[in-house]
């Protein structure tokens, strides 16, 4: 009678341990888009820019640098310094100010953008590439602004 519960309790602390390594930590690739642009009275362009993460462990970003395309011309480089803590699986938001070249206005019907370049992390430790292709349309009752 002894031996099967014998038996039986190391099976179950063998199962048991077996358990205690905790979840996979997963680190995928983030990307940036832009959430949205407003052109200020100096002509330069305000751009709210998400940072999504994609990975199941925060993240903190410290650095991008990027270059927008706006319906297919050169509008200038995002780089921005960043302290960007973003919980795993999740996004978060920061402002950079951007003095555009080639195109002065964006079209009131809407713009096509592409946002491609790179993201730094401090933790974990990693350079990531991204690519973000998308559009932004005028915001109704806010002159100057596109999402």
């Amino acid at each position: 009678m002894k031996l099967p519960i014998l038996l039986l309790a190391t099976i179950t602390a063998l199962v048991l341990s077996a358990c205690g390594s905790g979840p996979v930590k997963r680190v995928s690739p983030p990307t940036a888009s832009i959430q949205e642009l407003t052109i200020q009275a100096d002509g330069n362009w305000k751009l709210l820019i998400r940072v999504q993460n994609f990975s199941n462990v925060p993240m903190t970003f410290s650095s991008i640098n990027a270059e927008l395309q706006v319906n297919g011309s050169e509008i200038g480089q995002v780089s921005s310094g960043l302290a960007l803590d973003v919980p795993g699986e999740s996004a978060d938001v920061f402002t950079v100010t951007l003095a555009p070249t080639g195109m002065v206005r964006p079209a009131d019907t809407g713009i096509a953008y592409r946002l491609h370049g790179k993201i730094e992390s401090s933790e974990p430790a990693g350079t990531f590439d991204f690519e973000r292709k998308s559009h932004l349309s005028p915001t109704p009752g806010l002159p100057g602004t596109w999402r």
